[in-house]
């Protein structure tokens, strides 16, 4: 008889136990926003039976949300871009996408975790707070407008003009994210932040004032023709034009060293210059190297002369967008 009373208690204990176990669930697992008002803080919980895959599992809820109000932020940004000439970002929906899971990192925190003593699995509550990440955003997209604003104050010189446009350029395209993940943290207003200068509008004035620094090119040592095309295509890719007429000059020129020779192959070294000028003033210089390989002298210059041509759309072009960049 006192075994079956001995039993019976350390039953009904167990089951008190898992009772008050079960009671003390925190609140937070079934409503997170209850610690964590919705109108300033953003929150996913997780579940699973190691911490680490708990946490990672709230901080992909928090992503995923995330992650559908950057896509309808970008969709109707895109589709206001191809319904008003005014207005246009270059923002597509895959690379803000791609951004977000960072994003979301660098500013989610794992606020709780727990475990449930009786299936051992564990919860994690992630949360981010929304007021204070689009604050790092607009202060982003401030700065953004006010570097944008002394690009666009009046130059005499036109080269200094056309260099402080490009450089707006950069800095919209560099903040692009920054609009679309603060319109994304924004409240349901459907009202989105757009830049006070469209990228279309600082691009017609980028071609306006390209349109005063017209450039002759001239182009030495390629019969192939393919380095002055791949300049040409640079060049007016930047909204640059050509004038034989022109103050401004850009010369390259293509100088073949003494040829090297390993068994039936021939390698042709080839140094290429390229230089801007204005009037008798070089303002940018660059350099190229290369040395390739062929069965005679004029395949191996041949190949030299498409390495050159490719490294003119490659490093060139990021070596003269610099260039302009350190202008002002």
């Amino acid at each position: 008889m006192n075994r079956k009373i001995v039993l019976i208690f350390t039953l009904l204990l167990l089951i008190g136990l898992w009772l008050s176990a079960a009671k003390k669930k925190p609140e937070w697992i079934l409503n997170p926003y209850s610690r964590y008002p919705s109108e300033q803080y953003l929150c996913g919980v997780g579940m699973a039976k190691e911490l680490n895959n708990a946490q990672n599992e709230a901080l992909k809820n928090i992503a995923g949300f995330f992650e559908t109000r950057v896509i309808a932020v970008t969709k109707s940004m895109e589709s206001e871009k191809s319904s008003s000439s005014g207005y246009q970002t270059n923002s597509e929906t895959s690379s803000s996408v791609k951004a977000i899971a960072e994003g979301t990192l660098k500013y989610t925190r794992i606020m709780e975790t727990w475990q449930d003593p009786k299936t051992k699995t564990f919860y994690a509550l992630a949360v981010m707070d929304k007021i204070a990440v689009q604050t790092i955003y607009r202060n982003e997209i401030d700065d953004c407008e006010e570097f944008i604003e002394n690009c666009l104050t009046p130059n005499d010189d036109p080269l200094i003009h056309y260099a402080k446009i490009l450089s707006a350029i950069d800095k919209l395209q560099q903040t692009q994210d920054a609009y679309t993940y603060y319109n994304a943290l924004a409240s349901d207003s459907g009202i989105l932040l757009k830049p006070f200068h469209s990228l279309q509008e600082l691009v017609e004035l980028r071609n306006y004032a390209a349109g005063e620094i017209p450039l002759q090119i001239r182009v030495f040592g390629d019969s192939s023709g393919l380095l002055d095309a791949s300049l040409k295509n640079v060049i007016n890719q930047m909204g640059l034009l050509e004038n034989d007429n022109s103050e401004y000059q850009i010369v390259a020129t293509v100088n073949p060293e003494p040829y090297k020779s390993l068994g039936q192959q021939f390698f042709q070294p080839l140094r290429f210059n390229i230089s801007f000028n204005y009037r008798e003033k070089n303002l940018f210089s660059f350099v190229d190297k290369t040395e390739q390989g062929g069965s005679t002298i004029e395949e191996a210059t041949s190949r030299g002369i498409r390495v050159l041509a490719q490294n003119i759309e490659n490093k060139f072009r990021k070596d003269f967008y610099q260039f302009l960049f350190n202008l002002h």
